[in-house]
This record gives structure tokens, sequence and C-alpha cells, in this order.
């Protein structure tokens, strides 16, 4: 398993994106095996991300690869020694994947520090157009490791712009946004700020310790919608998006042993008719007619707001 990790770290490494088909392929793995991987590797503080539909795939972030910001310089010597000693089929990866990581060493100045494994960002966007949005999520990171009390503009979803101070306790990853979950001194409690929203930040010289108000975790991210039970005819292109979504066994081989049935339960909501949509030509709703229905509309309200 050691060698399959290791290779298949490699291989992320030196490529932009990859599928979880072709991993499997090149690795001689099931695909429920590379998603195990992938758990495994997380764990262990590399920061992969998975990005669906069209042109996607699984990635390493750009700040593992580029500024080498979670490996210490002893930690990358033990890398590169294990890559120069590889007994893998893959010679010219490991050997290109070496390389990389020496000039990363190289450019490491020595005093730098290393961030720690629980704080690794995940980055889904290009780099450069989501710069601030970077320097925002670190200032954030450092503020939660010294435990530092921030004070940020915040502009909220009503169009209000209030000075708030705030105790950060985590970052919170949903739906492709990021949120630091603060302790608000202004409204005295628990509170997610969306990192996008926030326009201006500083420390204000006040630290703070932590309580166990901030072990509970109730994000409460959005209100509770209505859950449906959903059929999806998925073509075989489409298939693996599908697993990503609903799960590897929730997507089987339809009975005109071409296409798959896809099934789960969905909020009823705008961003699941959304989902539906981007599998484009890939994705027939079968069941249930609402939901077949609000997916029509959307798309029809699309079209006429783009004549």
């Amino acid at each position: 398993m050691l060698d399959k990790l290791l290779s298949m770290t490699i291989k992320l490494i030196s490529r932009e994106k990859m599928t979880a088909t072709e991993l499997a392929s090149e690795l001689e793995i099931s695909i429920r095996t590379v998603y195990r991987y992938i758990d495994v590797l997380s764990s262990a503080g590399i920061p992969l991300y998975c990005r669906r539909g069209n042109g996607g795939g699984i990635m390493v972030g750009k700040e593992f690869r580029l500024p080498a910001m979670f490996l210490n310089r002893e930690e990358l010597d033990v890398v590169i020694a294990a890559l120069s000693s590889s007994e893998m089929k893959d010679v010219k990866t490991a050997a290109g994947a070496r390389d990389k990581l020496i000039t990363m060493k190289d450019r490491r100045p020595a005093e730098s520090k290393p961030y720690y494994n629980e704080n690794y960002i995940v980055e889904n966007s290009d780099a450069e157009s989501n710069a601030s949005l970077t320097d925002k999520i670190n200032t954030i990171i450092d503020a939660k490791r010294s435990r530092k009390t921030m004070r940020i503009c915040y502009h909220d979803y009503r169009g209000e712009t209030t000075t708030r101070d705030i105790d950060p306790y985590c970052l919170v990853y949903h739906d492709g946004c990021w949120y630091a979950y603060s302790f608000c001194h202004l409204r005295r409690q628990m509170r997610l700020f969306k990192i996008a929203r926030i326009t201006h930040m500083t420390f204000t010289g006040g630290v703070f310790i932590p309580e166990s108000r901030g072990k509970s975790y109730n994000f409460n991210l959005a209100p509770p919608a209505e859950k449906v039970q959903i059929t999806l005819k998925i073509a075989p292109e489409g298939r693996y998006d599908a697993e990503d979504w609903l799960g590897v066994e929730n997507v089987k081989p339809s009975d005109d042993g071409i296409n798959f049935l896809a099934t789960g339960t969905v909020p009823a909501d705008a961003a699941t008719y959304a989902k539906i949509i981007k599998f484009g030509k890939n994705a027939e709703v079968v069941s249930p007619p609402s939901v077949k229905r609000a997916v029509i509309v959307m798309c029809e309200e699309f079209l006429s707001a783009n004549k």
C-alpha cells in the first residue's frame, strides 16, 4: 500500500490533474481504492481536492507543489531520498518529482516555518484570481494558531457593512466557499463569516482562550431544505461524476446494459437542480416529476435571459 500511495502522490504532483479512472488504471487498483487513498493522503497533510464535471479531476493544491509550505527541509530530504531509491515502475515520473522537490528545497529560506497539517488549504480555482482569498485564509490560520483576536470589515448578504472583533476557531469549507467559524464580540456568540465578504482584517493586539463553545460545530450554514429521493439515468460519460456526487454504491448499471441508474436523497433546491444540469446530455431525470419540472424551468429561464 505504501508503494501505491507514494506512486499516486508522485503522479499527482507531476501532472496538473488526473481522473480517478486514470489513477485506477495506471496504479492497477479500483476506483474505490483510489478514493480511499485520497482520504489517507489528505489525513497525512497533502492538500488534495476533486473538481467535478467536464475537465475535472483530482489535483494537488498548488501551494503544496510550488512553495513547499507543508514540508520543512528535513522532511524534503526524506522524500527526496525515498524517490532516489524508489523501485517503482514509473521511473521517469519519480525522477521528475525528485528533481522538483530538490528545486523546492533550494528555493526555501532556511528560516521559513512550515504550516501544520491541520491547517492546509484546499485551493479550487485559479491561483492568480484568488490570491486575495488565499491571503485572507492564511491570515486567519495564523490568528487561529496564535489565538489572536482579529478586527474585520464585513459585508453581509443584505449589503450592510460592520466592523467586528472575532476570535477564529476554525475554517469551514462548504459548497465551494470558505468560512471563518469565529466568536463574534459584537453578537457575543459563535458566527460564520464568509471569507470572500471580508474586505479588511487586522490584529487587535488581544488574545483569546478557546472555549467549549467552539467545539459544537453547529454551523447552520443554510436553512434545511426539503429532501427528495431522485433517480437519474446516467450515460457512461457521466458515471464517475455521478459517483462523486451520490456515492459509488448508488450508481448501478441499468437494464439496457449501457447506461447507469443513480439514486440518492438530496435537497429539493436550486443547488441540486444546478448539479443535475451540469451533467448536460449525460443525465436524464427519471423521478420524481417535480425535480424534472424544476430542472426544465431553470433551463428555460436561463435560455430566456441569454437570448
